[in-house]
């Protein structure tokens, strides 16, 4: 089965989501996107933004077709609610193209109940740094 790459910097950093919404999805650990900075929308979900000087980090995950098919129903694509990109991310031992997914950015809002909660999980299950950690956390108040 031929396997794509997939950075994620939102909820589905949190391998317990991973794995009911990707059954094949296999974590190749952390990693981390430069020139890009996660913000929450309007809508209550992550995006990132670029930005140049910012660092995003996530969870790197190889990914079957059907996993493929799968995060593109949740995130809505066929919907317009986010549009797959393929950006370079850098991981443990070399920088490496993976799919994004990335919401039309129309201001800071604030995470949907629960949502945050799900990201952190996923931020200290592949231990991201402890000061990306409390940027994220501070997600909550970025009325």
């Amino acid at each position: 089965m031929a396997t794509g790459l997939y950075f994620a910097y939102g909820s589905n950093m949190d391998p317990v989501q991973m794995e009911s919404r990707c059954p094949d999805a296999r974590a190749l650990g952390r990693a981390h996107l430069a020139d890009w900075e996660v913000r929450i929308g309007v809508r209550g979900f992550a995006t990132v933004v670029n930005t140049p000087g910012s660092l995003t980090w996530g969870v790197l995950w190889e990914v079957s077709p059907s996993d493929e098919r799968s995060l593109d129903r949740y995130e809505g694509v066929a919907e317009g609610l986010y549009r797959r990109e393929i950006l370079t991310v850098q991981g443990h031992e070399c920088a490496q193209a993976a799919l994004i997914y990335i919401q039309e950015f129309d201001g800071d809002g604030v995470p949907r109940d629960g949502y945050l909660e799900r990201v952190l999980d996923g931020a200290r299950a592949f231990n991201l740094p402890a000061d990306y950690r409390a940027e994220l956390a501070r997600l909550r108040d970025a009325e």
